[in-house]
């Protein structure tokens, strides 16, 4: 009886490797799937991060002005009349870079030396009620503004 108690005994450790390895083995598949699903998780908070990030993009799309690249337009320069006479001039082309500003979202607004001595009568004391301008896209956030012809 002990001869065959002694193949059982042997066989034992052996059986016993075998589960400790197929559990070893399950429980890496396990692991392994647990991670395929942490990582899916994680895609899927990528894609809808980025799919929040495009329509914040298009909402600010929508938001800004459109691009301009030609455009006529008239300025009024009723407020710098207000104040002192000497100051008119420098206050209409003010005027005139503020209101491309405005309207085209510059960051630079490069004024013509003709549309600066149309808009003063003398020197500076007189300027003109309104003036017509010519606004064109020069480069990214940067407009020049000429003296528009009157098209009759």
């Amino acid at each position: 009886m002990a001869e065959q108690n002694a193949p059982q005994q042997q066989e034992a450790p052996q059986q016993q490797e075998v589960k400790q390895q197929v559990d070893s083995q399950q429980a890496k598949s396990e692991q392994q799937q647990t991670e395929t699903k942490q990582e899916e998780k994680k895609k899927q908070e990528e894609t809808k991060k980025e799919e929040k990030k495009e329509q914040k993009t298009q909402q600010q799309k929508k938001k800004t002005k459109k691009e301009k690249d030609n455009y006529e337009m008239v300025v009024n320069f009723r407020r710098a009349f207000m104040g002192r006479s000497t100051v008119r001039t420098r206050r209409a082309l003010n005027i005139i870079r503020y209101t491309v500003r405005r309207h085209f979202g510059a960051e630079k607004v490069i004024i013509d030396p003709i549309l600066a001595r149309a808009v003063s009568v003398n020197g500076r004391d007189k300027i003109v009620r309104k003036i017509r301008i010519n606004v064109r896209k020069v480069g990214e956030k940067i407009y020049l503004v000429t003296l528009a012809l009157k098209s009759e």
